[in-house]
């Protein structure tokens, strides 16, 4: 048997350290050559990623779902036909999973829609004093799920969940599909899981842009929720105004330590 290392330690004063400790702010984040040289192939010059954001805004609000599909095919984002998933592709992505993975996202949506149940979010009226409040569901809300070098199928149901339990009328999804136009099958059954009603083969700063304006294919939404990358998140402040929008959130890392004599219902 030999020694490895499973577990990265960040001790406290090192460069490692201090980066999880102390955020960078967004404006200040600097991408490296790898993306910079993306930004190249979509435009044909290296731009930053605010400038990059902010021509990808400019062209998908200008040309829809022809911008959409050129600015995917030169990131590696095919799709050939129907920007839309199809319930038989979607049907078709259980196969891919597991049985235990279903059941899991299950007990997870059922646990999400159960918290979420507890929250007072009814309507008040106080006539003796001429105050209240009136709360209605949004009509449409779009959902962004990252789907690059990990898929997070738990950022679909934490998103997707609490608006159909608030009574959101259509609940939409983007999460982009691979070279060969597919998506991943843990995205589409979590979609399904939580109640989604259409899916989108669509990832990237381009994705929120659509759903922020509305184009041919893809239609403009209340409010997106959503993680993604540094792109995705400012393309989410750049349409801010134009749609509303749930935060902007950065990188998180979340370590659970456990030995064997820990409950796994607890943990």
């Amino acid at each position: 048997m030999t020694n490895e290392t499973i577990l990265r330690i960040a001790h406290v004063g090192t460069p490692e350290a201090e980066a999880i400790l102390h955020r960078v702010p967004i404006d200040e984040l600097t991408p490296d050559d790898a993306v910079s040289a993306r930004t190249e192939v979509v435009f044909g010059i290296p731009l930053s990623p605010e400038a990059f954001v902010e021509r990808v805004r400019l062209e998908v609000r200008a040309r829809g779902d022809d911008a959409l599909r050129e600015i995917g095919a030169r990131l590696g984002e095919t799709v050939t036909g129907s920007f839309e998933t199809s319930r038989e592709e979607i049907e078709a992505a259980y196969q891919h999973v597991s049985a235990q993975f279903v059941a899991d996202l299950r007990v997870a949506a059922d646990r999400i829609e159960r918290f979420h149940r507890q929250q007072p979010h009814g309507s008040w009226l106080d006539f003796g004093e001429g105050l209240g409040q009136v709360v209605r569901p949004l009509d449409r809300v779009g959902l962004y799920a990252p789907s690059g070098r990990g898929a997070y199928p738990s950022s679909v149901l934490m998103a997707a969940v609490p608006a159909r339990v608030a009574g959101v009328q259509e609940v939409v999804l983007c999460t982009a599909p691979d070279a060969n136009g597919r998506q991943r099958p843990e995205m589409l059954v979590a979609a399904d899981i939580a109640g989604v009603h259409r899916v989108f083969k669509l990832g990237g700063a381009q994705a929120i842009c659509a759903m922020a304006y509305g184009t041919q294919s893809v239609p403009k939404v209340d409010k997106i929720l959503g993680p993604g990358n540094l792109f995705v998140v400012l393309a989410k402040r750049r349409v801010y105004g134009a749609v509303d929008i749930d935060q902007l959130p950065g990188p998180t890392e979340t370590l659970v330590v456990a030995d064997g004599t820990a409950d796994a219902e607890e943990v």
